[in-house]
């Protein structure tokens, strides 16, 4: 028999409670920081911190902020307790982990219909406690269809009506535009150095910056769909990335950029559209060849270096870092974020597969690219940046398919541009794009799979070394629940304690 988990309403008071107690426990371990770096030969004594108690500590009365927060947390730890019993017992969600004695029962179960209908009784494979998303765990399944259609239709939208204000931006930034639009600039563009310079790296600077903006907003809409785990977060923003990169910086600067080139010599010549375009569209290379170079140097530079999280460590360290913990935390450099590296790179494979033809001098600054990319990101990755869990390589698949995405646009894009340039042998390249999307259709039924769903093969044998279930239930109870004397409530944990032997946690089930 398996031993269930049921979950709590995470989302209640119980984790509000628990965040605002934490937030106290750091604000008292600053504040006692500060008074003893306060004491002196002079003043021995030292000055007790202080603080007013109405809205962002700017108004209210001034009280002692040692005295004042060790009060709050004693009323807090109080209020805590109570309402973590109250939550546990009464607060119960429609979603539950299940531990099982052996792993290939938990990988056939975690894969099995329990319910005749789909949507009444679903299971899946548990993530690492570390990445999961407590709020989305219970959520229901057409509510959670509902979510995931509306936001691909947002996401769409975004992709859509972005284009608007980066074609206009990629237009506007070039210097001959700002000069008209800002006459004052007229005296630094003459300046040869900066004319240079900003002829060289402005547009792409804006692009860069402008795109900057984005992958928090997908973040933050991919969390919405009701995705249960960090990893799945990361590929799911990291897929919305990449079709927007290709759509507003590959499509929209390519289409923008030779339209508006193009446009005056189209309207006093319509019939030769076809060829003035054609004329138009290699020399957008220029503005990518620009762009990649633009991210190989100075990109790769600030990652090698880390001098924006060097300085911003610092003025943490100076202003606001006063204990020990608070310094760790500043200097901490986080995960890879590879929501925003992955499309970057996938942005790179399109961009010099699509103009490898159209513009051959794409490829060396690509390769330059990627061979740099390989020993510094890949240094960044294993040696700086610290992971939070591990997806079990779920990653590849996701970058894979991007990899052939990009190659099919690339063989559309020639077999386009021969066709204009009328090339007698053109249509020997029809079955480019076939073959490619017949090679991915058997990849994912072949290899893909395996990354979806553990493979009962993998784990037929037993580990030497099983975790206990006391272990387990430990790491699956959110923190905002977890007392501090843990799992020492025999009664709650009998059952758990005496077949401790063996067991491996298998998923997720939760009913609609």
């Amino acid at each position: 028999m398996p031993i269930i988990i049921l979950l709590p309403f995470i989302d209640g008071q119980s984790s509000k409670l628990w965040t605002k107690l934490d937030s106290l426990k750091r604000k008292l371990k600053h504040a006692e920081a500060v008074f003893g770096q306060s004491k002196t030969k002079d003043k021995p004594e030292g000055i007790r911190p202080q603080h007013k108690t109405g809205f962002l500590g700017l108004v209210g009365a001034k009280v002692d902020t040692i005295d004042n927060s060790k009060e709050k947390i004693k009323d807090l730890s109080v209020k805590l307790q109570a309402e973590q019993k109250r939550t546990i017992a009464e607060e119960q969600e429609a979603s539950a982990f299940a531990i099982f004695n052996n792993r290939a029962v938990a990988a056939e179960v975690s894969q099995s219909a329990i319910a005749t209908i789909a949507s009444k009784w679903r299971t899946s494979q548990a993530p690492e406690p570390e990445e999961i998303v407590w709020g989305n765990l219970s959520m229901p399944y057409l509510p959670q269809l509902f979510r995931k259609f509306g936001i691909y239709f947002l996401v769409f939208l975004i992709i859509i009506f972005y284009m608007i204000p980066i074609s206009f931006v990629s237009a506007l930034t070039s210097l001959d535009n700002l000069e008209k639009l800002v006459p004052f600039i007229k005296s630094i563009v003459k300046i040869k150095v900066l004319n240079t310079v900003l002829q060289a790296y402005l547009p792409q600077l804006a692009l860069i910056i402008f795109l900057a903006l984005l992958p928090s907003l997908l973040m933050f809409l991919s969390k919405l769909e009701g995705i249960v785990s960090h990893s799945h977060l990361v590929r799911a923003t990291a897929g919305k990335y990449f079709y927007f990169n290709v759509v507003n910086v590959f499509l929209g600067v390519t289409i923008s950029g030779t339209v508006f080139n193009a446009l005056k010599k189209i309207t006093k010549q319509p019939g030769q559209i076809v060829s003035l375009l054609d004329a138009s569209l290699p020399p957008q290379a220029s503005f990518f060849i620009t762009y990649i170079a633009l991210l190989f140097f100075v990109g790769y530079g600030l990652e090698l270096s880390r001098l924006v999280p060097l300085i911003i460590f610092h003025i943490k360290k100076r202003f606001l870092c006063k204990t020990e913990e608070e310094i760790r935390d500043a200097w901490a450099p986080g995960p890879f974020n590879y929501h925003t590296h992955v499309p970057a790179d996938m942005l790179i494979v399109t961009i010099a597969a699509c103009y490898a033809v159209l513009a051959p001098m794409v490829l060396p600054f690509a390769i330059m690219y990627f061979a740099l990319g390989w020993i510094i990101v890949r240094n960044q990755a294993l040696k700086v940046y610290i992971p939070k869990y591990d997806s079990g390589g779920r990653m590849w698949p996701h970058m894979q398919a991007r990899i052939l995405a990009a190659l099919v646009i690339s063989q559309i894009t020639m077999l386009g541009y021969f066709s204009v340039k009328k090339f007698v042998f053109s249509f020997l390249l029809f079955p480019l794009p076939i073959a490619t999307l017949i090679f991915a259709y058997v990849c994912n039924k072949l290899f893909y799979t395996a990354f979806r769903v553990t493979p009962i093969s993998l784990v037929s044998t037993d580990l030497k070394d099983m975790p206990s279930v006391a272990s387990l239930v430990e790491a699956y109870t959110p923190t905002c629940l977890t007392p501090e004397d843990k799992f020492e409530d025999a009664e709650k944990f009998e059952d758990a304690r005496s077949t401790a032997t063996s067991r491996t946690s298998s998923g997720i089930t939760s009913p609609a």
